[in-house]
């Protein structure tokens, strides 16, 4: 597993065509970040693949920001890990941002279970 540092976030590839994104804390994520992190992502696949985003840390999304993150055609699915109520609160909007809703999304309490339905005939 490479684990990559980018200016706000750890970003683990799990395998060649999956990567999880765990944001540091406090981070308040803006359209300059979202293209770094398409960007970045687009660097380490070839093809579609899909992701895990790790909500273990409190940060914020703005809202033209998690617009954006959903109109990267090469993403196949993400699956959403939300340890507490406060972030599957926050993934379970997310999840209804229109953008998003092209996207295959599922949100999940326990991360075994968001890394098996995201490799899920992979």
């Amino acid at each position: 597993m490479e684990v990559h540092q980018i200016s706000f976030a750890k970003i683990c590839i799990l395998s060649s065509n999956c990567a999880e994104i765990t944001v540091n804390s406090g981070v308040d994520i803006n359209l300059r970040m979202v293209d770094e992190i398409h960007h970045f992502l687009l660097s380490q696949f070839k093809h579609a693949f899909s992701l895990l985003i790790n909500k273990t840390n409190a940060y914020s999304t703005q809202l033209d920001a998690l617009i954006q993150f959903g109109t990267l055609d090469a993403i196949d699915k993400i699956a959403i890990f939300a340890p507490n109520k406060l972030a599957k609160m926050s993934a379970d909007f997310s999840a209804t941002i229109p953008s998003s809703a092209k996207l295959n999304i599922d949100v999940f309490t326990e991360r075994d279970d968001a890394l098996d339905w995201i490799t899920l005939e992979e």
